[in-house]
Formats: structure tokens, sequence, C-alpha cells
């Protein structure tokens, strides 16, 4: 293997880059031709913007393509249309340039189907994986490590095809098992990786290989599960940071969904209890609140489904881990859970903790009806089945709620009091600083509804109680304050009315 790491290593730096001293050399007339050429039609073959592309290159870059043309690597119009059309910059177009198989991939001329790189493969049958512009912008490809860093051979070398050992040429198709270990030939190398990227992990076949995923393929020989390509691509992969990649955040459910959403990918597969493994989970989850976070308002620090089940160590959470996986982001709302009554219950009665009070995938924003204890009400319907004879459970419930509500309707009410006085030329800064208080209060209350303890949540509501009548009392104030306004300026308007009156009445005596 250390062979094969060699011819990586020296394939990413090429040794043209390093010559000093090149001088430009004039195009040559094969290239000339290319570039001038034109189809049946009369029409250019390479657009006149791809020419202005062209004329744009360094030295070095034209002195590739002069010598690709010579050596017949480039070997049409069409060809050189194909390459330029990319406009690449000049690192990458270094790289291409350099990398014969790419080169001879991309030729119409020479390949067809599905050796052939095209950037519309769908026009030349080529499968989707042999698009040209992906190739160009995979991680790989610009680490110096493309077509030979998998393959084998010498992509320096005008022809050839010694594939590497590892390769399964006869059986790829039929056992994907292989995948994973051809790809950790690198990714489990720490001291190779180290030379492209030190923060990235090299544990990912040894995690792999416990997760589910990993027990179906390489245990089961089952090749519906997932191995590196399901879900990075092939010649198309991209840092994770990339919006393009498969495994960028915004993409992880479409792409957990490829097989997880599909009846026939899943059908067999189930739960630990024997039931069939659910196909709805990508639905559930685009309507729940982490899916609009992430999908719909595009806020990258909502959850998806790696973020919850792992990415190559992939689970689902075990009943215990469910709040672990919460706590993430959640970390205030387990916390306080984790000291409750509650959590003594659901550990007896082996409940997923989060989970049953919010659902999995289908996780809707929290509200204050969830604290209902009549019929069909979330608190009341457990409460009646599994603590009957504890009617504690109930009324603590209903104190909640009764609180909450009051704060919530309280602060809603003196907002618009509040606009009201301030419209009217009141200062009501007093009232809105009580109005802070109160919806404080409030927030930390719905969160303290996870202790489910009445002590503890009354602590933490009795400022917001406070606020309530404060506030009350600092509205009444301002009412009365206006209400005396109104009498002084009605005061004021009568006396300026009399005043008026008797000068008014003067006046005419004495005219007379």
């Amino acid at each position: 293997m250390r062979t094969i790491l060699s011819i990586f290593a020296a394939g990413a730096i090429p040794l043209s880059a390093l010559a000093t001293g090149q001088t430009p050399a004039a195009t040559d007339p094969k290239l000339v031709a290319m570039l001038e050429a034109k189809d049946a039609n009369g029409k250019a073959v390479v657009s006149p913007e791809e020419r202005t592309y062209f004329m744009g290159l360094n030295d070095h870059l034209r002195e590739l393509l002069n010598r690709a043309v010579q050596q017949e690597v480039i070997t049409s119009p069409q060809h050189l249309h194909s390459l330029l059309a990319l406009q690449l910059r000049p690192q990458k177009m270094d790289l291409l340039l350099q990398n014969n198989c790419v080169l001879c991939h991309s030729d119409p001329e020479v390949q067809s189907g599905e050796d052939l790189f095209s950037s519309a493969p769908a026009s030349h049958d080529s499968p989707a994986y042999m698009n040209l512009k992906d190739v160009v912008e995979d991680v790989h490809f610009r680490s110096g490590l493309s077509c030979a860093g998998c393959h084998g051979g010498d992509p320096t070398a005008q022809l050839g095809h010694n594939f590497v050992k590892e390769w399964p040429e006869k059986e790829r198709a039929h056992n994907r098992a292989w995948v994973v270990q051809f790809c950790a030939r690198c990714h489990s190398d720490p001291t190779f990786m180290h030379q492209f990227n030190p923060s990235l992990p090299t544990d990912q076949l040894a995690k792999f290989k416990d997760s589910p995923h990993g027990i179906t393929l390489l245990v089961k020989r089952d090749d519906r599960a997932p191995q590196c390509i399901s879900c990075h691509g092939v010649h198309g992969i991209r840092p994770a940071k990339d919006p393009q990649s498969k495994v960028y955040a915004q993409r992880v459910p479409e792409t957990c969904g490829t097989c997880h959403a599909n009846p026939k990918v899943m059908s067999g597969f189930t739960r630990p209890d024997g039931s069939p493994l659910p196909t709805n989970q990508l639905a559930e989850y685009r309507l729940s609140v982490h899916g609009q976070a992430l999908l719909a308002r595009g806020d990258l620090g909502a959850p998806a489904c790696n973020d919850c089940h792992g990415n190559h160590a992939a689970s689902p959470p075990g009943v215990a881990i469910v709040s672990r996986s919460c706590s993430t982001c959640h970390s205030a709302n387990v916390s306080l859970f984790d000291g409750s009554k509650h959590k003594q219950a659901f550990d007896a009665h082996s409940w997923p903790e989060c989970s049953k009070c919010h659902g999995e995938h289908a996780i809707k924003k929290t509200n204050d009806s969830m604290l209902a204890t009549g019929p069909g009400g979330l608190c009341g319907d457990c409460h009646r089945q599994s603590a009957k004879n504890n009617p504690e459970c109930v009324m603590t419930a209903d104190y909640f709620r009764k609180t909450i509500h009051e704060m919530s309707e309280t602060r809603d009410k003196v907002t618009k009091i509040s606009d009201n006085l301030a419209a009217k030329g009141l200062d009501v800064e007093a009232i809105n600083n009580q109005l802070t208080e109160l919806n404080d209060a409030l927030k930390k209350s719905r969160t303290y509804v996870h202790s489910f303890s009445r002590n503890t949540f009354q602590q933490t509501a009795a400022p917001g109680e406070e606020a309530i009548q404060k506030s009350k009392t600092l509205v009444t104030k301002a009412r009365s304050e206006y209400k005396f306004r109104q009498i002084g300026l009605a005061a004021s308007i009568a006396s300026i009315g009399l005043l008026m009156l008797a000068i008014y009445l003067k006046l005419r005596q004495l005219e007379k």
C-alpha cells in the first residue's frame, strides 16, 4: 500500500510546475486550427468566450495545451471546446492539463458511454457520475489525487491502465463491501491524511464497522446498506461545508432519504421490537420545527439526521441516550429533567425521555396547550393512564398551565395598553421595564416546566407574578394620570374661555 500512496503523493505536485526559465512558445498550428474550426453549419466550435479565455491563459498553460495537442492527447476542436468551456482558474487548469487520464476520458472522439467525462453526461449516454464539471471540483482532484489515486496508473503517461491491486475490476458491481476498505487505504492512515487535512479524523472505518450500516454491509453482505460513495459521491466529492456537497447540512436529509424514504430499499429491515422500519421520517422531518428551520429558513444550526444519529457510526439512539442527543442543543431542559421525578418514572417504564412528549422526526414547535390536563391533553392523558393514584400530578400540570397562561395573557394585554398610552404622550418606560421582567420570567418558566417540581417552578415564576402586579399598578396609575390630564386640560380650556369672555365684555363696555 505504501507504494500506491507514494504514487498519490508524487502526483500531488506536478513536476513541471517547478520548472523555471520557461519561455513562451508559439501556439501550435494544430491548436490554432482547432481554435478556428467550424462545424457543419459554419458555426465556430470553440466559442468567442472560450477563445477569450484561451487568450488570457498564462504562458505555462498555453505550453501545456500545445504539448497535449502535439502528443494527440487533445485530438479535436470538440475536445478542446469541452476543456476551455470549464473556464477553470489557473491552478485547476494546470492540474487538468497534466492529467492525461481526465484528458483522454473527456475526448468524445476516443471515449463513449460510461467511459466519457462530459459536461452534459445525458447527451453522451454517460452516467451522472461522469460529469466533467464535478470531476474538476472534486476535493481529491484539487489535492492532486485524481484518477490514478483510486484506479492506479501514471496520469502523466500517454496511455496505460495499470490498475492498483486493490481495485476489484470484476467484483465491484456485485459486492459493494470493498468500497469502504478501498477508501480506508488512505482515510485510515493518519500520516498520509495529515499531508492534506490534519483536522480530518481517520477513524471512520472503525466507527462504520460497528454501526448498523456497517454490520448490514460487511457482515450480512447486504448491498442495500450504504458505503462511502452512497453519501459522498464518486467523482464529484466535495468538502462537507460546500453547499453542493451531498453531506452539506441542508442536503443531509435528502441524502439519507435516498434510502430511508424508499420503501423498496428499506423492505425487510425492522426495529429491535420486530416492527417494520418506517420510511416516513424524511416527510415528517420536512414539516417539523427542525426541518423548517434548516430547509426553509436556512438555519445551519438546526439539527439534521446526522446530528442525532451520527455520521459514520450512524445508529438509532437507544432509549437511554435520546436525551443525550437532544442535550446538544437543549441542555437546560435536559438538565432539569435529569433531576426530576419524571426521570425516575421514565426509567421505570423504559420510556424515551424527550421523544415521549415531543415526538421523534415530526417534532412540532412547543406551545402552552401541551400542558392541558383535559381529555386529549398531553399531560392529562399520560397522568390518567400512568399516575391514577397520584392526583398531585394533574394538579401540578394545571398549576403550570394556569401560571404560564396568566403571564402570557397579561404580557400581551399590557403590551397593547402600553402602546396605546405611549401614543397618547404618556411616559411608559416603567411599564415596559415590568414587561421585560415578565417576558423573561415567562421564558424561564416554560423551560422550568421540565423540572416537574411545583416548588422549583414557583421560584422561577415568582418574578413574573410580581411583574404582573406591578405592571397592573403602573397601568392604573398611568390611566389616572391621563384622566387627571384630561380634567386639567378641560379646566384650563374653561378658564381660558371665561377669560376671553371677560375681555370681550370689557371691550364692549369701553366701546360704549
